[in-house]
């Protein structure tokens, strides 16, 4: 079969469907609202195949990895159409679809180079190889054999997190010995059942990190401070693509966000810097043909930004904030990349100079009573246009029976445009009066 134009020659494979025909692409642990971004975007010529449920892909507890990339294989290989893969969520999917795709030589991200960016031990070592002016201080521990605090060469207060997390499960602001010691006895209680399938994923590439064997399950960082902000881009025959620097907006704890908004008010300079540690540090991971996201913290102070940590995906949440202000959405970009085809980008298309992304939370548990109706969400997305409402919450249920960072409870979100945080926090008034939620402490 001769190479389709669009599809880079570096390591890239070849798509199976004709140009022209309807793209049918495997959907891994693709949600309903998800989906519906995809479904707009991609046009009716676009046909999504579940592979499973929701849930058997993107709950690390219920995923068994194994077994659902079989399934896959059979799937594709019942399915001669089937031209790509594609995946919007976080781990488990975000490791699932480089898998799926290696094993049906289909266009997509290299797997080790997944594995890479996913172990956030690996990617430290990484790293510090390839930016060492913007790789904090480190420590691996081993949760069998942790070292006392002071012998991990991160200072105090440090920061402690699992080499694999979400939402800053499990992630700690360590100040003392005490709370260091309580922080690794809640990770060896609540890990291995959260690592079960992460680790079922990287068994045949985390031998060649170099890493030791054992539970080297935990990382601490030495504390980092400043403004905090995310690059999205993607990388397409070797060549890194920026798409933007959106700005993380946190609550005082440090720890929860509050918003997040686009364009970055950051110095041009700076967004320069953060996009040269971008090119440097994809191309050095084996990281091509994928959509990534690097967290920095930029402190005047230090010699460069510095990371937090790279995710090899898309950041779900500033797919409408690219749209509104550059006039593409990331999801295109996606569709695109899992159908070998270069990306079409554009900056400062878009109907709004800015637009943010606005986190309903609060700071203790309380139990949900009921969430805006579709009514509700089509009268604020009516009236205040291009508005997007996510409901996080479920009536029934405790705010902590679903994914939450360690310090507060997220409820929603709120996307919106303007021409200034001024008239986008107008907004979010107007439409937090529309929007019936009810709680019980």
């Amino acid at each position: 079969m001769a190479m389709a134009p669009d599809v880079p020659a570096r390591g890239a494979a070849v798509p199976r469907a004709s140009p022209g025909k309807p793209a049918v692409l495997l959907a891994v642990g693709v949600s309903d609202e998800d989906r519906a971004q995809l479904q707009r975007l991609g046009g009716p010529g676009l046909r999504l195949i579940d592979v499973g449920t929701y849930e058997e892909a993107s709950d690390p507890y219920e995923c068994r990895a194994r077994d659902y990339i079989e399934r896959a294989v059979a799937l594709a290989e019942a399915t001669p159409e089937v031209e790509g893969v594609i995946g919007v969520e976080d781990f488990p999917p975000s490791l699932l679809v480089p898998a799926i795709c290696r094993r049906l030589a289909l266009p997509g991200l290299d797997y080790t180079a997944a594995v890479r960016c996913e172990h956030k031990g690996w990617s430290r070592v990484l790293q510090q190889r390839l930016v060492p002016d913007s790789t904090p201080r480190f420590a691996l521990i081993d949760l069998d054999r942790p070292p006392g605090p002071d012998a991990l060469g991160v200072g105090r207060p440090f920061w402690l997190k699992p080499i694999k997390s979400y939402l800053s499960y499990l992630g700690f602001r360590i100040a003392d010995e005490a709370g260091y010691r309580r922080a690794l006895a809640q990770a060896a209680e609540e890990l291995p059942p959260f690592l079960g399938c992460f680790l079922e994923l990287i068994e045949d590439a985390a031998p060649r990190a170099g890493l030791g064997r054992g539970r080297q399950w935990m990382l601490a960082e030495e504390l980092m401070s400043g403004f905090q902000c995310t690059l999205d881009g993607y990388v397409f025959g070797g060549e890194v693509t920026i798409l933007g620097v959106v700005d993380s907006i946190r609550f005082p704890n440090k720890v929860s966000f509050k918003r997040f908004q686009y364009p970055s008010i950051l110095p041009l300079k700076v967004q320069a810097q953060m996009a040269d540690v971008a090119r440097k540090l994809m191309p050095g991971l084996g990281f091509d043909h994928g959509l990534f996201n690097i967290e920095f913290f930029w402190n005047p102070k230090r010699k460069a930004p510095m990371v937090i940590e790279v995710n090899d995906r898309l950041s779900m949440q500033f797919a409408d904030l690219f749209e509104k202000v550059d006039g593409i959405s990331s999801y295109q970009i996606l569709i695109d990349l899992a159908r070998g085809r270069r990306p079409d980008h554009r900056r400062r298309q878009g109907r709004y100079r800015a637009a943010a992304s606005f986190v309903l939370r609060g700071f203790k548990d309380r139990l949900c009573l009921a969430v805006p109706s579709d009514d509700d969400i089509a009268r604020v997305e009516r009236e205040i246009p291009d508005t997007v409402v996510m409901v996080r919450a479920v009536p029934g249920m405790s705010l902590s029976d679903l994914p939450q960072d360690s310090y507060s409870f997220r409820h929603g979100l709120i996307n919106i445009g303007g021409d200034d945080l001024a008239s986008m926090r107008a907004k979010l008034g107007r439409a937090l009066r529309m929007l019936p939620f009810r709680f019980a402490d």
